[in-house]
């Protein structure tokens, strides 16, 4: 897999110390825009969403901690020259993809108690399968290498899938809401995962499209960051207008009496 970029070499006639850098900096852009994403996570979250949406934050700090972690393995394995690295950073994309899904799937279900409709699945499911990837995946890293891709390979398929259901389903329950709202947000970042890892596979069994994948990549990842970015935006943003709402400052003819 192509999922992480060659060391670089620093050799201006070589094309692939183009493509590094390329893949540094697109590491670095998706790095700042998810630190940037987790502090109005932190900040702004849970007011604006109206709703006990306690396991979603956390699954959103998780999810955003990976993409974190990617982008740290990602520099660190070009600057470093630390080949090894590169199996982190194709799990941490695993594990931002599965946190996002079980952060939107937490969305979906929020104020839903009492409603008559019941779960598809039962609340410590989510649990379950985090322990299934965590174990698959460390299961096969500490086997070796090749035996992590498979995994992470069909890990990569399902999350995705699993996440556009959930993204489906929540925008038409929770239509005109913050809730709807964020995961219009972050799905599209989801999306750039999924066709960035449908590319990488499908160019990994033919010879001769290296190029293509790596193109893709640093496209993709760029657009990856600049969702993720969007979405701290339109958090902020409203998590502003909250602010304003309630401070009687904003409101005109208002005084002190």
């Amino acid at each position: 897999m192509r999922l992480f970029a060659p060391t670089i070499t620093f050799d201006a006639s070589d094309p692939e110390t183009t493509v590094a850098i390329g893949h540094l900096f697109a590491y670095l852009v998706i790095g700042i825009a998810a630190v940037v994403l987790l502090y109005y996570t932190f900040v702004y979250v849970r007011d604006i969403l109206a709703a006990d949406v306690s396991d979603a934050q956390w699954y959103l700090f998780a999810g955003i901690g990976a993409a974190i972690v990617y982008a740290v393995a990602g520099v660190g394995t070009l600057l470093l020259e630390a080949d090894w690295l590169a199996v982190f950073v194709e799990g941490a994309m695993l594990f931002f993809i599965l946190f996002f899904a079980l952060a939107i799937r937490a969305m979906y279900h929020a104020e839903r108690t009492g409603n008559g409709r019941s779960r598809l699945l039962p609340a410590w499911a989510d649990y379950a399968v985090i322990a299934v990837f965590v174990a698959a995946w460390w299961g096969t890293f500490l086997a070796g290498a090749d035996w992590t891709r498979p995994v992470v390979a069909a890990g990569w398929v399902l999350t995705s899938a699993w996440a556009l259901l959930y993204a489906v389903q929540a925008v038409r329950v929770h239509e005109g809401t913050t809730l709807a709202a964020l995961t219009r947000h972050l799905l599209p970042a989801i999306l750039c995962v999924a066709g960035i890892v449908f590319v990488d596979l499908v160019t990994g069994y033919l010879a001769g499209y290296g190029a293509l994948a790596d193109a893709t990549w640093i496209v993709g990842t760029t657009l990856v960051a600049a969702f993720l970015f969007n979405t701290a935006v339109a958090i902020r943003q409203q998590g502003g207008e909250l602010e304003r709402l309630y401070d009687w400052t904003t409101w005109r003819e208002q005084s002190l009496d």
